[in-house]
């Protein structure tokens, strides 16, 4: 029978699951399968940006910019600013916040980084702890999308996966290990450098969450 829990414990247990990275590492992904293995909500945080119900929640929100364009096909563009980002993820960690869900945090997140570092279920992919690993792991990337780009059969796409400029991953790495130092690295790569499979990835993080 196991022994009750403690405070400590139960802080753990009674907060969101978050995941931040970089494009490409396969965040998305290992998120719905870390839901859905806990059997617990999967929340899209760059979708809830989208949505009227959090543009209604922040538009009138000091300093705030929302500029959204819903298509017919579902889906949503736009340019709202830094602010109206921040506004959303503060609304859905006071609605969340106390809760076992699993949220889903799109790039860019350094101008909301203060809202993210006290949580204790935060979880980084795609993102090397040694900058001298940068290198070898955006290659990996690369080759990655143009492996899937060949299954495709699609030469253009090839082309420009080939000429892909990954300076934007860069920054991208740069800003999180500068924002989130300290926080739970989980690497996409094995020990022989090949990908981990979703299911590798779900099993550690729920191991190292329990």
């Amino acid at each position: 029978m196991m022994g009750l829990l403690t405070e400590e414990e139960k802080s753990y247990v009674n907060k969101p699951i978050v995941f931040i990275g970089t494009a490409g590492a396969g965040k998305s992904t290992t998120a719905k399968s870390v839901a859905e293995t806990l059997g617990i909500e999967y929340i899209d945080v760059d979708e809830r940006q989208g949505s009227k119900e959090y543009e209604n929640l922040c538009k009138n929100e000091p300093g705030v910019e929302v500029k959204i364009i819903r298509t017919a096909d579902g889906r949503n563009y736009g340019s709202s600013n830094d602010a109206y980002k921040r506004c959303v993820l503060n609304k859905l960690l006071q609605k969340y916040g106390n809760s076992k869900v699993v949220l889903d945090i799109g790039a860019g997140t350094e101008e909301s980084f203060d809202l993210l570092t006290n949580l204790p279920n935060l979880f980084i992919l795609g993102v090397p702890k040694n900058p001298n690993d940068d290198e070898p792991y955006l290659n990996f990337l690369k080759q990655s999308r143009i492996d899937r780009a060949t299954k495709m059969g699609d030469k253009k796409l090839i082309a420009a996966e080939k000429n892909m400029d990954t300076s934007h991953i860069q920054q991208s790495i740069d800003n999180i290990r500068k924002y989130y130092e300290g926080k739970q690295y989980i690497s996409i790569l094995n020990d022989l450098g090949k990908r981990k499979t979703t299911e590798e990835l779900t099993q550690e993080i729920i191991y190292k969450l329990t």
